[in-house]
């Protein structure tokens, strides 16, 4: 899938580049959506684009996010978002700026998602006037992004330390949901650090000479320092979370160890005077008594009751 957004504010969607004409387009974005090698070779042969980025973004180098030469500069951005499922997973965004327009490449489902979530600010793109202010407004719209994720989360995370902290109450399973949390906020922490480092570099670049957007970035750059904060926030709220709950449980395991030390202690003394009196030894007293066996039944109630009471006492009940 195919979608251009033309300088007259105008846009149209293609099922493939064959629909495609160079000359009849005057164009300010062209995204595609689960591109294809195929419409990368058309790119490359129609726009002479460079994807050296999109080949290696999965490497640790800065090159594989940020690369610029004479006539475009790359970007790769990792998008942490929720799926069909309510798992967060990342996906790859890349933004190629030249003097002929800007390029996206991401999957179907990110755009999807993008859509459902801001449909007015995907709507206002079409206003932008310039190339320019449609490259500032993909800078904003990531950073205004993490602080969505990020506020989302941290709202379930609060929630949770409210059910976990004040109420004191909490499921079996909220040691997987702090876990879940957790993996979600390292997803975000990370390509958030990514995206930092990319905004840096873009300030550095040949290209940042043209564009002149350096204060807007410095802003976006400011902004993401807060976000970094909150996230860390989290993990340290989470991390307070879970050796909470680690003490309660604790806590829980102790009480019915106590509880399983005083059923043993009221059952074994019970016990031990049946274990004597079923000795079947020929020569054992008691046996003959008159009230032997209500005396022996009394000793046993007796041995039974008493530890009862004197763990009562020592508040172990």
């Amino acid at each position: 899938m195919i979608e251009i957004l033309l300088k007259n504010k105008k846009s149209f969607k293609a099922q493939a580049v064959s629909e495609l004409s160079v000359t009849e387009l005057d164009f300010h974005v062209m995204q595609f959506l689960d591109y294809s090698n195929a419409d990368l070779k058309w790119l490359e042969q129609n726009y002479g684009l460079d994807f050296t980025i999109m080949k290696h973004y999965e490497d640790i180098e800065i090159s594989s996010h940020f690369l610029e030469n004479h006539t475009q500069a790359a970007f790769h951005f990792s998008i942490p978002y929720y799926n069909a499922e309510k798992r967060m997973i990342e996906e790859p965004l890349f933004i190629i700026i030249t003097q002929t327009g800007l390029f996206l490449f991401t999957s179907a489902n990110l755009d999807t998602y993008f859509n459902e979530m801001y449909p007015a600010k995907i709507n206002s793109l079409q206003r932008i006037p310039e190339l320019n202010g449609i490259f500032k407004f993909q800078f904003e719209f990531i950073s205004d992004y993490f602080a969505d994720i990020t506020e989302s989360l941290s709202r379930k995370v609060k929630a949770l330390a409210n059910e976990i902290l004040i109420e004191k109450e909490f499921s079996s399973n909220v040691m997987d949901i702090i876990t879940k949390y957790n993996f979600n906020n390292l997803l975000i922490k990370e390509a958030l650090l990514e995206t930092t480092r990319v905004l840096r570099l873009y300030i550095k670049s040949n290209w940042e000479e043209h564009a002149e957007l350096r204060e807007n970035v410095r802003a976006e750059l400011n902004d993401l320092t807060v976000i970094s904060d909150y996230i860390q926030f989290n993990f340290d709220r989470l991390d307070d979370l879970r050796e909470n709950v680690s003490n309660k449980i604790d806590l829980e395991q102790n009480h019915i160890f106590k509880m399983l030390t005083v059923v043993t202690v009221c059952v074994s003394l019970p016990t031990f005077i049946a274990g004597v009196y079923g000795m079947n030894f020929e020569i054992m007293p008691e046996l003959k008594y008159a009230y032997g066996y209500p005396i022996v039944l009394i000793a046993m109630i007796c041995s039974a009751i008493l530890p009862f009471i004197y763990f009562k006492r020592k508040k172990w009940l």
